[in-house]
């Protein structure tokens, strides 16, 4: 049996599924994910529900999505992220993490070795 392979969040590069959009509308900032999975698609047809999701994001989560360009490492981001919203108390990295992981746990992100 295999190990699985640990990885250092800190040394890859996330970037935004290809299919994934950030949207600006009306000062309100959304990701916009389409609704993709079999059960999904068959509920946009039968209940005429839309074809895709917007996710409504405050100013935090839509300043980390925007900096996903595929060459910005994580301690890059965090940085930026200090020097807009400030970092009084030292907890901007492991939030950042944390917010990274949940969308990892979503299946939106993809990584890059940094």
């Amino acid at each position: 049996m295999r190990k699985k392979e640990r990885r250092n969040m800190l040394e890859e590069i996330p970037v935004l599924k290809d299919n994934l959009v950030l949207e600006v509308a009306e000062q309100e900032k959304y990701l916009i994910v389409p609704r993709s999975a079999w059960l999904e698609r068959v509920a946009t047809k039968l209940l005429k529900q839309p074809t895709q999701r917007r996710i409504k994001l405050d100013e935090h989560g839509y300043f980390i999505l925007s900096q996903m360009d595929g060459e910005t490492t994580i301690p890059e981001m965090e940085e930026r992220f200090s020097r807009t919203f400030g970092n009084e108390d030292g907890m901007s990295l492991s939030r950042l993490v944390r917010f990274l992981q949940i969308m990892d746990s979503y299946s939106w992100l993809q990584w890059k070795r940094g």
